[in-house]
């Protein structure tokens, strides 16, 4: 017997970072049930013993079997026993169906756990985890009794109505356990060489001949006869030991990738890339320009990196368009005559991506597809079949039509294009210069326009008519320099709209490009392997005795790289079909690559030159690893992506986020996960107050439950009922279900459903099923119909409308435990992220308890935190922003046509948005204001930071029609200042309205005041009323606070005592509930008053309002004990807030705060944010830090303090760092 030390588990000459790998992978402890098979992995099936060879070749010839319901099993030799044994024997042969060792009642519960486990698998990982595991070894290991499964058959498992069937999957074949062969000859030293090499027949395993031989070696190695003829149908995970045999036998060949090499080594120091750094001169446009699917800047860059030949590793958090860069950098590796493999455990990200290759790129042909069904030997033949007839000129899936450059005629000329393109960018990018850029000696046309508008509206002694004279010529000099003095907006509109017309046209052309270039070199290929090109067409045409896929490419892997040059595999169809003697492709591309190992990837990264790594580290992890082989459980695995994000490899982050047409989907995880970097879209949706929880509604919301959930220790009392379940919640949603499907008569609804544990996921789908509706089992059964998933098989779908219950609710004393499944692990709060951010317009959570009643603060855990802030958000209906709203430099600009167009009859909201990225306007007509019609923007600062055309002026305007916005208008400054009154009306007009031009003075006064020689900003007093105006209409009247924004600049109120309460009721207010009571009414009154307040000032004023002079340390406990917080709401600042909702506002400061506090650290941080955001704003670019710092605090005191005063400098450089980061 060998010792079981988990380092023999791979030969010692390899590294310790492969035999790492290789234990995660290799599973040989006794919870593996390929080692220990139980009636918990495995249901029997009651095969007649003689007939179980003829049961094998059954399944391998694809008959179906079905399988019936157990009859009571009488002793094997009696003579009902004997007569039950005939029955079944001619039931399998004639009839196709077997007994399950079930009883009646649990055999549709059991066989449907069985399917909808095998079908999460394939659709999470790409492998078939079902298997009939046909005779078994029953023998003893570490004391215990096993019973190991000797051979594996994959199968399929059907259901219609009550009825199973399975059959044989085609994708894999009869397989020896090679697992157990591993255990046991480790634990034995005893090598079953009949098993591990079986004997074969035309059907497959010959299975009498391998089960002797198995007995025959026992039996000379002095065991007893100890194989069982038993046939078992359970989950068996088998992939991973391909891949550990991958890395086994071929670890010095995959090392010799770059990125293999480095992470092998441990990757302590930062990854050189063979390529280099990108040199920093690309051209965003002109790569977008290249790209058959719209694309952001981030984007064009990421598939620039790649196909340079770049290492690279893409955050991509939820929504921003992930698939659409990974096929974009597929159709332009392919274009450039790179082969790729994409490589994805989910089959919803590879099929998104094939979907839009072939759909909308028109590509398909040359994929092949190696994931999940796609690996059938039948469907790789067709599909190489189809590449190889693929002409120029023919059609195929969409690949072929139109190829070939110059040979149709009326195509459009790409370089033509391209010209045509690179002409008009030059024109429009001498516009955004002509705005921003600064001149030699003195601010950019933008820039002259804002000091003029500074020394205007600040009105500060010491600013003189000469100060504004000079800023005004400095404008009307900018303006000629530039040309913008001749700005015509109408001719600069066509030529972004041609621009528009140009990149849609070349993108039509860029498919033809492309398969010349694939088709060229697939003929030259071919051409010069003529004998073997022969042969593979000869194999593919084969009926009988053809190539398994993996003999396929061993053979003729270079001419299928050169039929299809884009492979879709899984990790474990690398393994499988793959073998590591070469490099198959120039780039592999991983996706969802938070969830997939380490171990799991390199073996697929180790087939190609370089690699991109896309996903998210705030989303799931991987399961964990195997273990060990004494059955330890291995800790949380490490992601090839977040191994990536640690060795220094090119790294971006995709931020614009196009999947929410309700900002408040992703508002939650945008201000938690994300840091508020997520760049969101508003849709007229932003605007309505509220949510809409109906079929086709929108927003978040939630639903109340009088539900229960049972615990494992209810099952005496309720024996009925599935512990872990809450069946009146599964029953509400179950009816919601159904009220979204008859709400669709014409088609299914996308939609999905949520829960927290697989038992409220089986409970549900069952209970759908169960239903017998048609529709019902179409919209489960389709592909992107309607899904039941845990959190944790979650990630990677979307849909319209997310039903997430919750599962969870008070125990039987009254008491929610804080008990939350898998939030309660390390990382639970990216298992919540995920759920909560598949929905596209509506997310209903159904709930047992109220948000208040989980008392999130007892516990460490922030995923059980991050819960319960989530659902007072879903309770609310209203959505936080996702930080603080920042000041922009031209605020005033926006302010100025918001307030003309309000003069005009119009309502409008100012600065809409749940994030960074604003609509400058949003208008609607007087008498329907919560019905926004236009979509109004500007060329702000915001606009100059944007990186091309597309991302300025395509990108914008498009995505906003997509959601919702049927009017999407644009000001441009120049035109704005020359003929206001003609943009009012363009802009009334499509509200709606009607303009009414203003009396002839009011003309002659408004031309003066804004014609390009003359430019003045409303009057106001430090600024104070315009900015309330602007912060007052930040997301519109249905975001705001229900008390209300304060405006900036207000000054400071401090709270003072009208009498003095007697000291004894605070006193007792720990104790006495009445006592209390007035104790909250104080703390609310202050809070009213002062809020944000700091939690010891709120103490000390409390104190003051009970007679106290002083408070000591034990009196602010007992307060604070008393007081709770369920009265106020308490942030992570140590502040005091009337209302969750006041926190949520825009930051805003308060004038002379400093001379009614003891210092500045009782000033929230966000007031002096907001003060520093306004200190940038009206002070010019080139002012320094001390003339801000200085400007600042001149508001927060009226007395002459120094910037030396004890934490005043340090505060308010603090806060000036923070409004710069969120004003970039």
């Amino acid at each position: 017997m060998i010792p079981m030390n988990s380092d023999n588990l791979t030969v010692s000459r390899a590294p310790k970072q492969v035999r790492d790998w290789q234990k995660s992978l290799l599973d040989l402890s006794l919870r593996n049930p390929l080692i220990n098979r139980t009636s918990r992995h495995a249901v029997e099936l009651r095969v007649p013993p003689a007939l179980i060879g003829e049961f094998e070749d059954l399944v391998n010839d694809k008959e179906y079997i079905a399988l019936a319901a157990g009859r009571h099993r009488p002793a094997e030799l009696s003579d009902e026993g004997l007569q039950q044994e005939q029955a079944r024997a001619v039931s399998l042969l004639k009839e196709r169906t077997v007994e399950v060792e079930l009883a009646p009642t649990e055999r549709v519960q059991r066989l449907q756990a069985l399917a909808t486990s095998a079908r999460t698998g394939v659709e999470e990982t790409g492998a078939n985890n079902l298997y009939l595991a046909i005779g078994a070894l029953a023998w003893e290991s570490d004391g215990s009794r096993l019973h190991s499964p000797l051979i594996l058959i994959p199968v399929n498992l059907e259901r219609t109505g009550d009825d199973f069937r399975l059959i044989l999957d085609e994708t894999g074949a009869s397989t020896p356990n090679y697992s157990f062969l591993d255990r046991f000859a480790r634990d034995t030293g005893i090598e079953l060489t009949e098993l591990r090499t079986p004997r074969l027949d035309e059907h497959g395993i010959d299975l009498r001949a391998t089960l002797d031989g198995v007995r025959d070696r026992l039996r000379r190695a002095g065991w007893d006869d100890v194989v069982t003829p038993t046939v078992h149908l359970g989950l068996f995970r088998f992939s991973t030991y391909r891949m550990w045999k991958d890395l086994e036998d071929h670890w010095p060949t995959i090392a010799a990738n770059p990125l293999v090499a480095h992470l092998m080594s441990g990757g302590r120091q930062d990854f050189v890339d063979p390529v280099g750094p990108a040199d920093g001169g690309l051209d965003i446009d002109e790569a977008t320009q290249n790209l058959p699917l719209a694309a952001d800047s981030t984007q064009a860059r990421i598939v620039a990196d790649a196909v340079a030949g770049r290492s690279l590793v893409v955050e991509g958090p939820p929504g921003t368009g992930k698939s659409q860069t990974v096929s974009n950098l597929i159709f332009r590796a392919l274009a450039t005559g790179r082969t790729i493999m994409f490589v994805a455990e989910k089959k919803s990200a590879l099929d998104v991506v094939a979907r839009r290759l072939r759909e909308e790129a028109g590509i398909g042909d040359l994929l092949l597809n190696l994931h999940d069904n796609g690996m059938k030997p039948t469907e790789v033949r067709r599909a190489l079949r189809r590449a190889l007839a693929l002409r120029r000129g023919e059609p195929g899936d969409g690949a072929g039509s139109d190829v070939g450059a110059g040979e149709a005629a009326g195509r459009p000329d790409p370089a033509v294009l391209r010209a045509e393109l690179a002409r008009i960018r030059a024109e429009l990018d001498a516009y955004r210069r002509g705005l921003y850029e600064p001149r030699p000696k003195g601010p950019s046309y933008s820039g002259a326009r804002e000091v003029l508008a500074q020394i205007r509206e600040a009105g500060e002694p010491g600013d003189s008519a000469d100060s504004a004279a000079a800023a005004q010529a400095a404008l009307v000099e900018r303006a000629r320099a530039t040309g913008l003095d001749a700005f015509d907006a109408a001719s600069h509109n066509r030529l972004i709209e041609r621009y528009r017309a140009a990149l849609d046209e070349l993108r039509t052309a860029l498919t033809p490009e492309l398969l010349d270039v694939v088709l060229t070199h697939r003929n030259q290929v071919l051409q010069d392997a003529a004998a073997r090109a022969e042969a593979l067409r000869s194999e593919l045409n084969r009926r009988r005795s053809a190539m398994s896929v993996r003999e396929l490419i061993r053979t003729y892997g270079d001419l299928i790289t050169a039929l299809t040059p884009c492979l879709l595999v899984s990790p474990d169809s690398v393994a499988r079909f793959f073998p590591a003697d070469r490099r198959y492709v120039d780039i592999v591309v991983f996706d969802e690559a938070s969830q997939i190992r380490v171990a799991d990837a390199v073996g697929a990264m180790g087939r190609g030159r370089s690699a991109v790594v896309v996903g998210d580290p705030k989303q799931m992890p991987p399961a964990p690893g195997a273990g060990d082989i004494r059955g330890e459980q291995a800790p949380e695995a490490s992601s090839i992506l977040t191994r990536c994000l640690d060795s220094g490899l090119t790294q971006h982050r995709l931020t614009w986020h196009y999947r929410s047409r309700d900002e408040s989907l992703v508002a939650f995880s945008n201000r938690h996960y994300y840091d508020g970097r997520l760049l969101t879209f508003p849709s007229p949706l932003t605007i309505v107050p509220g949510s809409d929880a109906a079929p086709g509604g929108h927003g978040i919301s939630l639903r109340r439950v009088r539900g229960r959930y049972f615990r494992p220790e209810d099952r005496a009392r309720h024996p009925h009922v599935q512990p872990n379940t809450n069946p009146l919640e599964a029953k509400r949603v179950v009816d919601e279900v159904l009220r979204h499907i008859e709400a669709c008569p014409d088609r299914l609804p996308s939609l999905g459903v949520i829960t927290f544990n697989d038992r409220q996921r089986d409970l549900i789908e069952n209970s759908l099923r169960e239903i017998a509706s048609p529709r019902v089992i179409e919209a489960l059964d389709a592909r992107d119909g309607l899904f039941v998933r845990n959190l944790e098989n979650v990630q990677g779908e979307e849909r319209d409308t997310i039903l997430f219950s919750a599962t969870f609710a008070a125990n039987s004393r009254g008491d929610l435990p804080l008990n939350f499944g898998v939030l309660n692990h390390a990382g639970g709060e990216r298992r919540l992220n995920v759920a909560i951010t598949r929905a596209r317009r509506q997310i209903i959570v159904f709930t047992s308890f109220d948000p208040q009643d989980l008392h999130a603060e007892r516990t460490a855990h922030r995923g059980v935190k991050d819960l319960r802030a989530y659902l007072h958000q879903a309770a609310e209906g209203r959505a936080p922003r996702a930080l603080p709203a920042s000041q922009s430099p031209l605020s005033w600009h926006r302010r100025e046509i918001a307030e003309a167009l309000k003069a005009a009859g119009l309502t409008v909201h100012t600065g809409v948005g749940h994030s960074t990225f604003e609509i400058d306007l949003v208008l609607a007509r007087a008498d329907q204001p919560d019905r926004p019609a236009v979509a109004v923007l500007l060329d702000g600062p915001q606009w100059n930071k944007r990186e091309g055309v597309v991302e300025r002026d395509l990108l914008p305007v498009d995505v906003l029609r997509t959601m919702g916005w049927q009017r999407v208008e644009r000001v441009w400054m120049p035109e704005w200042l020359a003929d206001r009154q003609a943009v009012v009306a363009r802009l009334v007009e499509a509200a709606g309205g009607h303009w009414v031009p203003p009396t002839p003075s009011t003309a002659v006064f408004e031309s003066e005041r804004t014609g390009q020689t003359e430019d003045a900003a409303p009057p106001t007093d430090d600024g104070a009323g315009a900015d309330a105006r602007d912060d007052a209409d930040v997301g519109g009247e249905a975001m705001a606070p229900a008390s209300g924004p304060r405006t900036s600049g207000e000054e400071y109120t401090a709270w003072s005592p009208a009498g003095v309460r007697p000291l004894e009721i605070l006193d007792r207010a720990g104790t006495d509930a009445e006592a209390r009571k007035v104790l909250i009414e104080v703390a609310t009154t202050i809070c009213q008053v002062e809020a944000p307040i700091a939690r010891r000032r709120l103490y000390v004023k409390i104190s003051r309002a009970f007679g106290l002079s002083r408070t000591v340390k034990s009196r602010e406990e007992s307060i604070r004990a008393a007081l709770g917080e369920a009265f106020a709401y308490f942030d992570e600042d140590g502040f005091v807030w009337a209302s969750r909702d006041d926190a949520l506002a825009a930051p805003s400061y308060r004038r002379n705060a400093l001379d009614h506090v003891d210092s500045i650290e009782e000033i929230h941080p966000r007031e002096l944010v907001g003060l520093m955001a306004q200190a940038r704003a009206k002070n010019p670019e080139w002012a320094s830090r001390e003339d801000l710092l200085t400007w600042a605090l001149k508001r927060l005191s009226v007395r002459n303090r120094s910037l030396g005063a004890r934490g005043v400098s340090e505060a308010l450089t603090r806060a000036l760092k923070e409004a710069e980061r969120e004003q970039l």
